[in-house]
């Protein structure tokens, strides 16, 4: 599931390179569903949105970068909220046009490809991701994403290394674990599966699922 959206590091006034944008914008054109009339709210105030994207714009071009931020900030996080509620439309639709009008905010581009993770196609997610880890390769959610999206298409020996990589990032991120171990034994690898669960559930005690894919991986170990 999403979290908060973040700017991607750097200044406010941080851009992705030009290539690296265009790139990005082509390949958000590419996958247009048309456009959507969407309600937001902005600073308690119910807009379209692109009323509100248009706001922000003339926030921008009057100097007052600060408030553009802070309708960008709101965008993002009322798409994160329907992503997580499963309106996946509507947050498909914010997180693009964000992107496109700001792209400093290179989790919008993060967040599209989880999303389309979600609706099972692994591949766009995987092009998605990848163009943020351009922009920001040590971001280890993203990492952890990329894995997800290659596990998805049976990449398994690459989404090991993707979820490797994210550990390397981020030596307590729990779900990179419990994710590397769940493909470790897809694998047939089961010590270091075994390895891998008992290191999340040491992170994380009261993580259910690692707790049961250890108990899965022990069986196998020591049937």
């Amino acid at each position: 599931m999403p979290n908060k959206p973040r700017k991607s590091p750097g200044s406010n006034h941080s851009r992705p390179s030009p290539a690296a944008r265009n790139a990005a914008v082509t390949l958000l054109q590419s996958l247009m569903r048309g456009n959507q009339q969407i309600m937001v709210q902005i600073n308690d105030r119910p807009l379209e949105l692109a009323q509100a994207l248009a706001l922000a714009e003339q926030q921008v071009n009057a100097g007052q970068a600060q408030a553009a931020d802070l309708v960008y900030q709101q965008l993002l996080e009322q798409a994160a909220a329907w992503h997580r509620e499963q309106r996946l439309d509507d947050a498909e639709a914010v997180y693009r046009q964000v992107f496109e009008a700001q792209p400093a905010y290179i989790d919008a581009l993060h967040l599209l490809g989880v999303l389309y993770s979600q609706r099972g196609d692994h591949a766009t997610a995987e092009r998605l991701i990848r163009q943020a880890l351009r922009e920001n390769p040590r971001a280890d959610t993203y990492q952890n994403n990329l894995g997800k999206a290659l596990q998805g298409q049976g990449r398994l020996e690459e989404a090991a290394d993707s979820y490797q990589r994210t550990l390397e990032l981020n030596p307590e991120h729990v779900l990179a674990c419990n994710n590397l171990g769940k493909v470790q034994a897809e694998l047939g690898r089961w010590d270091e599966a075994v390895a891998s669960f008992r290191r999340a559930v040491a992170l994380r005690p009261d993580f259910n699922e690692a707790r049961r894919n250890l108990e899965a991986a022990l069986q196998h170990l020591h049937p």
